[in-house]
């Protein structure tokens, strides 16, 4: 049987080239959670069970003023806008969900916020996966950081 990774490990596998800062989040309900800062976005490590996978994510959460843009787009705009986002979503190695205020999975016209997360399973982590995880949620929230950009495309 694989030896967890503990968080001591995973701090110091942490490229700080990379990474302004990281620090240890109180987390009941995880073995623990380190909160990473890169380039103003941050994102979780997590490690929910002793012998579980390593949780890579993020919640990016749109405020009311997004929300109400992508609810007026036409449905049309709405489909290419989604597509869009499906695109890079569905080539990263992410999993995602469109939720609602409580977490609910819901169609993407009611998105409160977009989950985002990249496991890495015992046995294959160390300090390359672990890295290439935070660097591939770090390309997916940059993306969906900059939703205005994205709706103004779709609504000329």
């Amino acid at each position: 049987m694989e030896t967890p990774i503990k968080q001591e490990q995973v701090l110091a596998w942490i490229d700080d080239d990379l990474v302004e800062s990281s620090e240890l989040i109180a987390d009941e309900a995880a073995e623990f959670n380190v909160l990473v800062e890169m380039s103003n976005i941050y994102i979780h490590i997590i490690r929910r069970k002793p012998d579980g996978p390593l949780l890579i994510g993020q919640q990016i959460e749109y405020d009311d003023g997004i929300r109400s843009r992508i609810q007026e787009l036409s449905e049309a705009a709405r489909s290419d806008l989604i597509s869009r986002i499906r695109e890079t979503l569905t080539a990263t190695p992410v999993v995602y969900g469109f939720h609602d205020r409580n977490g609910n999975n819901v169609h993407f016209a009611e998105v409160h916020r977009i989950f985002l997360e990249h496991r890495i399973y015992p046995g294959s982590i160390d300090q390359q996966t672990l890295m290439n995880g935070l660097i591939e949620v770090w390309k997916v929230m940059r993306y969906l950081d900059d939703i205005f950009t994205l709706i103004e495309s779709v609504e000329q």
